[in-house]
């Protein structure tokens, strides 16, 4: 289905969203050449919204003429992210050879899966890292495999165990090669358990097809389990082309059992999540199936839910360029509190709640006023309720304040764990800052 056209695109917001589809439509590609965009904005946008590659890849297929220093730079970003992507892939295409040989179930997740099934292109976005499901009972066997590759845990970062976090996560910690080229995500769970969502995880299994990945035979979830995850994952204000072309080009693309989907939904309890993430991607790529979705779920969301999702719509151009990665720079300063820096990283970590970038005051609550400025602290804290409820982030703000407090009067023996795993401090910041 082609996208409705809307006079309330810019000509470069209009060939943003066309340029950001897995497999335009002929129409699609004839509106797109008819566009005359202002070139420097949409670059603009395209770094905004985490999409240069695909823009760039997709302007190629149209033979569209693009002024020579914007290509130049749109070519410089998608080089690189491709030199990173295939380096990644080289570590990831020997861990499912490894993964396949001991017969170790393993569901490739998100982009890493779409890269091949969907776009036909690995590098078509920058990628964190390659994150996989397992069953929480073949985890020792993949500890093996990891150990075999040599491949080391943020846990022993802080002399601890990956072995850990099995008693009350979904995941285990982020894994590195040596290189750290690739960081694997390990997830037995879609979601923290500490959230108020019940995913059914037997049915998700039982869901599961076989895929081949570089030639590694691996498996992929359901279409409908895909479209689930990638809605009940999609954070709620780092939500620009990046993360939804995906959920869009999914729909469009594969079929979907939507009645499937929508009893799945109702299990679970995470209709206002759904709700939100569909709604974002009806404002810019819309279908009839997905707009029904929104229609059927919006009685089972909150008021607030329905206000807030309406005002980020409201406006294609300010939805285009509200995509906030604040939250990201929090949740950074929350890990580093067990690094030497507590006192920073604890303060670090407050200032972001309490008094965000003006820039980001208005991406979050759609103003810069004073006001805005008030309400930006509640709106952030209200996403961390989201993932662990209100009770539970309390409990957590009040231990990282205790152990802050008590590192200060402790003195630990000194050890340099990274040097321990054979990294360096610079290696660290350089991964560090290469996340998002």
């Amino acid at each position: 289905m082609n996208i409705h056209a809307s006079s309330q695109f810019s000509a470069e917001e209009r060939l943003l969203v066309l340029m950001s589809l897995a497999a335009p439509t002929p129409s699609e590609l004839d509106e797109a050449r008819s566009l005359t965009p202002e070139w420097d904005e949409l670059l603009r946008l395209s770094e905004l919204n985490a999409t240069i590659p695909l823009v760039f890849s997709n302007l190629a297929r149209t033979g569209i003429s693009v002024p020579e220093n914007i290509h130049a730079r749109l070519s410089e970003i998608s080089s690189a992210v491709r030199t990173q992507n295939a380096a990644r892939l080289a570590v990831a295409e020997d861990l499912f050879a490894r993964f396949a040989e001991k017969g170790i179930p393993v569901v490739i997740l998100k982009g890493v899966l779409f890269a091949e099934t969907i776009y036909r292109d690995p590098g078509y976005k920058k990628m964190n890292d390659v994150d996989i499901l397992v069953r929480q009972s073949d985890m020792d066997a993949v500890y093996d495999v990891y150990r075999e590759m040599r491949l080391w845990s943020a846990a022993e970062l802080l002399g601890g165990s990956a072995k850990k976090q099995e008693k009350y996560s979904h995941h285990a910690p982020p894994f590195f090669s040596r290189d750290l080229a690739c960081m694997v995500g390990t997830h037995w769970g879609l979601i923290t358990p500490l959230s108020p969502y019940t995913l059914d995880y037997d049915a998700i299994w039982s869901r599961v097809v076989d895929v081949n990945f570089h030639g590694r035979p691996a498996k992929a979830m359901s279409p409908e389990d895909n479209l689930h995850h990638l809605c009940v994952h999609l954070p709620y204000y780092k939500a620009g082309i990046r993360e939804l072309a995906d959920i869009w080009n999914l729909i469009r693309h594969q079929p979907i059992d939507w009645e499937l989907l929508h009893r799945e939904i109702a299990k679970a309890g995470t209709e206002t999540l759904v709700y939100h993430a569909l709604s974002l991607v009806n404002r810019l790529v819309p279908t009839p199936e997905s707009i029904d979705a929104v229609r059927r779920l919006e009685p089972r969301v909150s008021r607030f839910t329905r206000r807030d999702t309406a005002r980020k719509t409201a406006d294609v151009s300010r939805l285009l360029r509200s995509r906030c990665t604040h939250l990201s720079v929090i949740e950074k300063h929350f890990a580093d509190l067990r690094a030497e820096k507590k006192w920073s990283s604890f303060f670090g970590m407050w200032r972001g709640m309490l008094w965000p970038p003006a820039e980001d005051v208005e991406k979050i609550t759609g103003s810069a006023s004073l006001w805005s400025r008030l309400v930006a602290p509640s709106r952030i804290r209200r996403v961390f309720y989201r993932d662990v409820g209100r009770l539970l982030f309390w409990v957590i703000m009040a231990k990282c304040a205790w152990d802050v407090v008590k590192a200060t009067f402790t003195r630990a023996p000194a050890r340099d764990l990274p040097a321990e795993i054979g990294v360096t401090a610079a290696d660290l910041r350089r991964l560090k800052e290469a996340l998002e």
